[in-house]
């Protein structure tokens, strides 16, 4: 079996090499023959084909197109003329209007300078033109409700929807009590009393106040009132609920999109109260 195949690898090979070398041609076998040898049969007088010299090839661009002869062209006659006119001297009408001709030239190369430089220019001035100027957000605070009215008159001058007006409020504060005593030593007696009592004390702190005793301080007014209950039913007399620091809304201005020229117009009103605007946080 191997043998077999081996003859038959053998009569492959022979059989492709003597259709690669055209041996079977005759039997209408053969590779394409890349040559190609009929095309130059087909060629029409080539004896005639005749390649142009570059001054040729010139001057039959600018003639008018006609059939090229057969036989090669004659020079030109006017190649051996030039020289023979560069030897004649120059006439002096023409030496003088080609002076002419450089002097009207020479202003012409002038102008062409200066507007050279022109655009150069423009772009650096245009970017300057177009460069946005910085603008930060600042705010200032706070402010009370009397201030604010008049912050807002003068803020109303500036373009909508540049500035804003954020409040916030401040919790009140209520107290327990006791006084006003009409001397420290009434005071002292009267302490005295409260903590036999188990009631804690504390300076009223308010000048308003003093001498006085707080019982207690309390975020609602409510609180104090249980507070005061609870100590009455321990004996305690003659106290009461007091506003310690009533409850306020305070006001603060925030201008998010502030330039330089409007920041220093801000600073300068007398409604700011010598409040600095400061980076918003």
């Amino acid at each position: 079996m191997i043998r077999f195949a081996i003859v038959l690898l053998l009569l492959a090979n022979a059989g492709y090499y003597a259709f690669s070398q055209g041996m079977l041609r005759s039997l209408g076998w053969g590779p394409e023959d890349p040559s190609e040898p009929e095309r130059v049969q087909q060629q029409v007088k080539p004896d005639a084909l005749r390649i142009l010299t570059p001054q040729e090839a010139q001057q039959a661009q600018q003639q008018p197109a006609r059939t090229v002869p057969a036989e090669p062209a004659p020079a030109p006659v006017a190649e051996p003329a030039a020289p023979a006119a560069a030897e004649q001297p120059a006439d002096p009408a023409d030496k003088t209007s080609a002076d002419a001709d450089k002097l009207a030239a020479k202003p012409a190369d002038k102008p062409q300078d200066k507007p050279a430089e022109k655009p150069t220019e423009k772009p650096e001035k245009l970017e300057k033109a177009e460069k946005p100027e910085k603008k930060e957000c600042l705010v200032a605070g706070s402010f009370d409700a009397k201030q604010v009215e008049a912050l807002r008159l003068q803020l109303a001058k500036l373009p909508e929807g540049s500035w804003r007006l954020d409040s916030s409020t401040s919790a009140g504060r209520w107290m327990v009590y006791v006084g006003k005593f009409s001397s420290q030593e009434a005071l002292d007696t009267r302490r005295d009393e409260l903590r036999a009592l188990d009631i804690s004390t504390d300076r009223a702190r308010i000048a308003s106040l003093e001498p006085g005793i707080s019982l207690g301080r309390f975020s609602s007014e409510e609180a104090a009132e249980r507070h005061l209950a609870t100590i009455g039913k321990k004996g305690v007399s003659g106290a009461k609920v007091v506003v310690e620091r009533p409850e306020t809304v305070s006001y603060t201005v925030r201008l998010p999109k502030l330039d330089a020229a409007t920041k220093k117009r801000v600073q300068s009103w007398h409604v700011m109260d010598g409040k600095d605007l400061r980076s918003c946080s």
